[in-house]
């Protein structure tokens, strides 16, 4: 991306002093006070040969350099940088158990730099503020709405005024490109007001962008701010697949409520008449219905994004579920996604069955056929890993 000042329009400038220095620019007054043979301050013959002062564009702002584990911080806003990554895909949770996938083109993958922004102004924030482009091994060029920028939460492109979220900032690169991978440098500009940068484009198709502030962030697969090491935190920090997250209330703040679910999504296939062992992406919750009773839920998105749901406002759809234990032995379940429900929950009466099978050891896996439809069917498989801790410790908080 281009500054304001462009080395051709210097060349056009000094082509047109060299000119008007030469007479050969009728009509073109002399800025020398004197004759053409006169003398300036300092004693030296003006004339065809003397050089005029050249008058020089603003060069515009610096760009700011900026490595992983830095910052951009202003009285509007602070932008952390923490990581940075070369990933197949991608996906994050936009609610307590709504999910998204970052979007990866055929025969590419991502480049994708994670961390934290606050808006610490008194208006939203959106990713229109931000001109952004980057620059792969020096040569690669990603420019304008290609470098895309997500704030984690279900209204992706901005950021409320007194709020603070995590982001992702990513751009698709070619596999041949990312078997190379070296180094990404992205540019982010934005005005001192945030209002939206400008884009100046000049005679030969080029583009200037002008902002107040320009930063690039440089860094390599794999670099990452270093932890706080401070040994603080919640629940929800316990390593593991596994963690406890806390519902919040309309102010956004945690209640006591709390749910369990997957760090990352378990894979698996799905199958129906119009395809056969397509991909499948699994979330599960389990949690305490205003202490009615604990529930276990899956989100099932076919092909990973498409999450199931129930459209109808009359009817239930209804599965038969088949649970693999890690010793080998099969129980039959039932489950239902509910009128209008975007999740399929263990009927009550199994609920301690598959929870008595999570808080084990080892490897659970799910075979899950729709009654209406008996071709669309679901299989997965989960590790209870950390589970069984995690339960219960928040379950001896609720006693």
């Amino acid at each position: 991306m281009k500054m304001r000042n462009t080395l051709s329009l210097l060349l056009a400038a000094a082509l047109a002093l060299s000119l008007a220095a030469c007479g050969g620019g009728g009509g073109t007054s002399q800025s020398s006070s004197g004759s053409g043979s006169g003398t300036d301050a300092s004693g030296s013959t003006s004339g065809a040969s003397s050089s005029q002062p050249e008058e020089t564009q603003d060069p515009g702002p610096a760009s700011t350099p900026v490595q992983i584990g830095g910052s951009i911080d202003n009285d509007n806003f602070t932008m952390t940088f923490d990581s940075m990554e070369l990933l197949d895909e991608y996906e994050y949770r936009t609610s307590e158990y709504s999910t998204t996938s970052l979007y990866v083109e055929d025969g590419y993958k991502l480049v994708v730099v994670k961390g934290h922004f606050e808006n610490k102004s008194t208006g939203a924030i959106s990713d229109s503020c931000f001109n952004r482009s980057a620059l792969v091994n020096g040569t690669y060029e990603v420019d304008g709405y290609d470098v895309r920028f997500n704030f984690i939460r279900d209204k992706y492109f901005e950021i409320d005024a007194y709020t603070d979220l995590d982001y992702v900032m990513y751009i698709n690169i070619p596999n041949k490109l990312a078997e190379q991978f070296e180094t990404a440098e992205f540019t982010i500009a934005f005005n001192d007001d945030l209002s939206t940068p400008s884009t100046v484009w000049s005679s030969d198709g080029g583009e200037t962008i002008e902002a107040d502030q320009f930063y690039t962030l440089s860094g390599t697969a794999g670099a990452a701010a270093p932890a706080d090491g401070d040994g603080g935190g919640t629940a929800a920090d316990v390593k593991g697949l596994w963690s406890v997250n806390y519902y919040v209330d309309d102010f956004q703040q945690p209640t006591e409520e709390w749910y369990i679910t997957n760090e990352t999504s378990f894979t698996g296939t799905f199958s129906n008449s119009a395809t056969t062992n397509s991909k499948l992406l699994v979330q599960v919750a389990v949690d305490e219905f205003e202490g009615e009773g604990n529930r276990v839920a899956f989100f099932l998105y076919e092909y990973g994004r498409n999450q199931v749901k129930n459209s109808s406002t009359n009817y239930v759809d209804e599965y038969t579920i088949t649970m693999r234990g890690a010793d080998g032995t099969d129980t039959s379940l039932s489950g239902t996604v509910y009128c209008g429900g975007d999740r399929l929950f263990i009927d009550d009466k199994y609920v301690d069955t598959v929870l008595n099978a999570m808080k084990g050891e080892g490897t659970l896996s799910f075979h899950i056929v729709e009654d209406e439809h008996t071709t669309t069917s679901y299989l997965f498989s989960m590790e209870t890993d950390n589970f069984g801790s995690l339960y219960e410790s928040v379950a001896a908080e609720g006693r």
